[in-house]
């Protein structure tokens, strides 16, 4: 006899622990689940009620191995056609958040780039302006030069002029000596007062000719040092041109940048309509899909209602061996 406390109901409690925890409901497994009491006859005996009462399955029938494998082909169907479409949605988003991350950098550089040329532009105009300033400062130069070219003309023959007369002076002291060599008997103290008249003469014009010398010779050193001057800032001016010149190289190879840079802009722009019309089609695939479960839903409700004809039939004939669900069993797809 089963100790006190042991009946059917605390067997079945216990075997249903051992079962929820996924061990085997043994005699001794269910005697160690209800505290090690009862004995193992009565807990024998009590587990082979509880097997004998739990409900058998019944045998599958053909109607069944049809519905399984509908109802399977139809979850496959659909996780298939949502696998799909959830991968061409992921890509899509993918290609999108990258094409948005490269039109950003884009749009950063091609900021950068105006700057740029902004300031280079700027460059260019100070330049024309330190040019314009330059070539007045040079055609200034060129004016003093011309008049300092007039002055040393004017200077030369003023020069050629104080030659011509010292010569004629000369020319005139060699007949006074000659006529003086002539009249030498006649007069002596007259000849000897001109003769000192004509020296003090000659020693001014002398002296004028050292001093006119001396002053033709300061303006060419004058002149000499506006001429190394202007060389001096002729070379700075070729200098500055050269400068402007490779500026204006540089704002031409900007140039270049600025339309390579536009032509890129459209080859991204170009990508971007090639982006949207790739996604228009996969959103006319993802479109195609869904009317095709659409399409394979009503196939299965088709299906159905031939496979309920078909039960129709079948529950008309008698049959010993093979039992049939009811028709109203089948399960029907749900709609759209």
């Amino acid at each position: 006899m089963a100790r006190s406390g042991i009946n059917k109901a605390l067997v079945q409690t216990a075997r249903d622990a051992l079962l929820a925890r996924g061990e085997a409901p043994s005699i001794d497994a269910v005697r160690a689940e209800l505290g090690h009491t009862g004995s193992k006859t009565t807990i024998n005996r009590y587990l082979r009620e509880l097997a004998s009462e739990e409900p058998r399955p019944p045998a599958v029938s053909l109607n069944e191995e049809v519905q399984a494998y509908i109802e399977g082909l139809v979850q496959r169907l659909a996780a298939d056609a949502q696998e799909a479409v959830s991968a061409d949605r992921a890509r899509l988003e993918r290609q999108k958040l990258a094409y948005e991350q490269q039109r950003q950098v884009d749009s950063a550089r091609h900021d950068e780039l105006k700057k740029n040329h902004q300031l280079l532009l700027d460059e260019r105009l100070e330049a024309r302006e330190r040019e314009h300033s330059l070539t007045s400062c040079v055609q200034q130069l060129e004016g003093e030069r011309q008049r300092l070219l007039a002055t040393e003309s004017h200077l030369q023959q003023a020069a050629h002029d104080r030659a011509e007369q010292i010569q004629s002076l000369e020319e005139k002291y060699q007949q006074a000596r000659e006529s003086l060599a002539h009249y030498r008997e006649h007069t002596r103290q007259q000849r000897d007062a001109d003769i000192q008249r004509h020296e003090g003469q000659v020693q001014q014009l002398q002296h004028e000719q050292r001093r006119l010398q001396e002053l033709l010779m300061s303006k060419q050193e004058e002149l000499t040092q506006l001429y190394r001057d202007l060389e001096r800032r002729s070379a700075e001016h070729q200098v500055q041109r050269l400068a402007l010149q490779a500026e204006q190289k540089q704002v031409q190879q900007l140039h270049t940048s600025h339309a390579q840079l536009n032509a890129a802009l459209s080859q991204l722009q170009q990508r971007e309509q090639h982006l949207q019309l790739e996604a228009t089609s996969l959103r006319e695939r993802a479109h195609r899909y869904l009317l095709d479960r659409r399409q394979d839903r009503r196939n299965l409700r088709g299906l159905a209602q031939q496979l309920h004809q078909v039960h129709q039939l079948l529950a008309r004939l008698p049959s010993p061996t093979v039992s049939f669900r009811p028709a109203s069993d089948l399960k029907t797809p749900p709609p759209d």
